[in-house]
């Protein structure tokens, strides 16, 4: 070996010394020639076991495989090829990371770092993404994300079949074209709010593709990541079918009401005490009574067809005696509340014959 030679030998080795990653010198055919130990792992087989040895004698059949390539290539192309590849060790499987450089001839230089706390971070973070990425596709929950001029940017499939578009053809679309056309002048001042407060919530009215309206309820609430421009995660439910069950209960609250008041028959309500909580006019005509008003809070009395009411019977086409005299024939209904027992009673009149 020349002075030059041994000079550089020299270099090299101060120079690994200083590196705390393992550092290899190995030949063409896979031969370790060198080694400069790592501070901070231990070598997969002690040096005396590896050195002079080739690669396929020492490493697992995968490791060898991707470590002899990457080598091949380094001397091919006298280029940096790095590789990872994984070790079974007796704490579980590490995984490493080896640069290799071509350095004279037929010899490579690998230095060797130890990844796998990195690995480990990676897929940690994959597993995380994944969690989220099912959490947000596969939930029932109306789920997007829009910019602050309401440009929407993601949508989950939940929210895209709420209004029959698939997902991909909402991205981009403004939430001015989803809105009915009536209630577009809104969402200015919904943006208004986000930008200004950091969240809101509400009722909206959408318009699904096949023109046909649906209602959400919301709660949207501005993010303001370290990097990248703001954005608003939404949350919605449908509730469109609560919304039109609310609307077709008010309106058989209306009929009740107008048949309540408009009926030529009487119609009453008792508590369980028999007390009167409700009468309309035919009824208070019936007893005498000015006014429906004034029966609320009184007692029928001991009437035998109250007393059945209450017991949980029902009474049908009865005739029954009323406190201001005369008859009347009486179909009456008990009242249970959840657990069953007796609440009350309702019952209709009609003037005996």
């Amino acid at each position: 070996m020349s002075d030059q030679d041994r000079s550089f030998e020299e270099r090299l080795r101060v120079l690994f010394a200083a590196i705390p990653d393992l550092v290899l010198r190995i030949r063409g055919d896979g031969t370790f020639l060198d080694f400069s130990p790592s501070t901070e792992f231990a070598t997969y087989v002690p040096p005396d076991r590896f050195l002079n040895s080739k690669i396929n004698e020492i490493m697992p059949p995968d490791a060898a495989a991707t470590i002899t390539a990457g080598l091949q290539r380094a001397l091919a192309l006298r280029s940096r090829e790095t590789v990872e590849y994984q070790l079974p060790e007796s704490g579980g499987t590490r995984h490493y990371e080896a640069r290799m450089v071509a350095v004279g001839k037929d010899d490579v230089v690998a230095v060797v770092r130890d990844i796998t706390r990195a690995k480990d971070a990676e897929a940690k973070l994959l597993a995380s993404e994944r969690r989220y990425r099912e959490l947000v596709e596969d939930s029932l929950g109306l789920i997007c994300t829009h910019d602050l001029d309401g440009n929407l940017t993601a949508v989950n499939p939940a929210a895209a079949a709420s209004v029959g578009y698939d997902a991909d053809a909402l991205v981009g679309m403004n939430l001015r074209d989803v809105v009915v056309s009536r209630a577009r002048h809104l969402v200015d001042p919904y943006l208004t709010r986000i930008r200004q407060v950091g969240r809101d919530a509400g009722l909206i009215l959408v318009s699904a593709r096949d023109g046909r309206h649906r209602y959400w309820t919301y709660a949207n609430i501005l993010k303001t990541p370290a990097r990248g421009d703001p954005y608003v995660i939404g949350h919605a439910l449908d509730v469109t079918d609560l919304k039109r069950a609310e609307q077709a209960a008010r309106a058989l609250e209306q009929r009740c009401a107008a048949l309540y008041r408009e009926a030529p028959f009487g119609i009453g309500s008792l508590d369980a005490s028999g007390a009167i909580v409700e009468a309309n006019a035919p009824l208070a005509g019936f007893v005498g009574a000015s006014r429906p008003d004034v029966l609320v809070g009184r007692q029928w009395g001991a009437a035998a067809w109250v007393a059945r009411l209450l017991s949980g019977e029902k009474v049908t086409a009865t005739t029954v005696s009323l406190p201001g005299g005369g008859t009347a024939r009486v179909t009456g209904w008990p009242l249970e509340d959840r657990s069953g027992t007796v609440s009350g009673a309702e019952f209709v009149a009609v003037a005996a014959a």
